[in-house]
């Protein structure tokens, strides 16, 4: 009786979502430092895929979803949280959204590992910014026109909706299942520039004495010009904050959120100072 009690279950399910967290995260470490010679290559192979996995999710749902009414997409709002106030529903609702702009200044973490880098990173930002705002914007609609009943999805699924949400576009648990799997590898594979982007952000302090321990932190992996030490420690500080997750997923979310305000916090704070 005590396996199957709520309070058990919760925690384990708790436990197999962070124990999956730290697989990610040790993958993508490997691809950091003991092969960092094949980023390049891997990058370029998960460009393919993002563009690839964008029509392997758009197509079917044009083709063989049900389409609802014009007026339901563009005008139609639905706060079902119980928030007290609609804007406040609609701010939260936007953190999810806004987390996936979170790399659209990876290119500049590591412009001193890129030739040509005053030429090759503004056309890489804005490039990145461009493809994936129309191909965001494209599916976005789409997948709202193929909602045929937005509180059965919830119901069904309320963490995430959208696979209740494949599933009564497609009429298939298969077919759902390989849709959202694109998207979860997809999600994964951006911590490979992440992991990247946040280590050089580190190592570029360090080496400008602006962290403790910065003389640690700054050195270089001779044989692979690797900021090793940077890497390792960025990786320690996403493996430490897993144990939250165990405790109180909504307070994992919490953290997450607020990286997502305090990366954008930044940019307002530099562009005002510029401005």
């Amino acid at each position: 009786m005590a396996l199957t009690h709520p309070s058990y279950l919760a925690r384990w399910q708790n436990w197999h979502g962070t124990l999956l967290y730290w697989a990610v995260v040790l993958i993508f470490v490997v691809i950091n430092t003991l092969v960092a010679k094949w980023l390049p290559k891997f990058e370029g192979f998960l460009l393919v895929l993002h563009i690839l996995g964008f029509f392997g999710v758009f197509i079917p749902l044009i083709v063989l979803a049900e389409h609802t009414d014009s007026s339901f997409v563009f005008w139609t709002f639905t706060f079902t949280e119980g928030w007290p106030l609609n804007g406040l529903s609609l701010c939260i609702g936007m953190i999810s959204n806004v987390f996936a702009f979170m790399g659209g200044d990876a290119a500049i973490h590591i412009a001193e590992e890129i030739q040509n880098a005053p030429r090759v990173v503004p056309k890489a930002i804005l490039k990145s910014i461009l493809i994936n705002g129309l191909l965001g914007l494209a599916l976005m609609i789409t997948v709202l026109h193929c909602i045929s009943d937005l509180e059965q999805a919830l119901a069904k699924n309320s963490i995430y909706p959208i696979m209740s949400i494949f599933r009564q576009a497609l009429g298939s648990v298969t077919r759902a299942a390989v849709m959202a799997s694109l998207i979860v590898v997809m999600a994964f594979s951006a911590t490979t520039g992440v992991m990247a982007s946040s280590s050089r952000i580190l190592w570029a302090f360090a080496r400008d004495s602006g962290v403790p321990g910065w003389r640690f932190i700054e050195r270089i992996d001779r044989r692979t010009g690797i900021p090793i030490n940077a890497v390792a420690i960025t990786s320690a500080i996403a493996f430490v904050l897993a144990f939250v997750n165990i405790g109180d997923p909504v307070a994992f979310n919490g953290v997450v959120s607020l990286t997502v305000a305090a990366l954008f916090g930044s940019y307002l704070l530099a562009c005002g100072l510029l401005l």
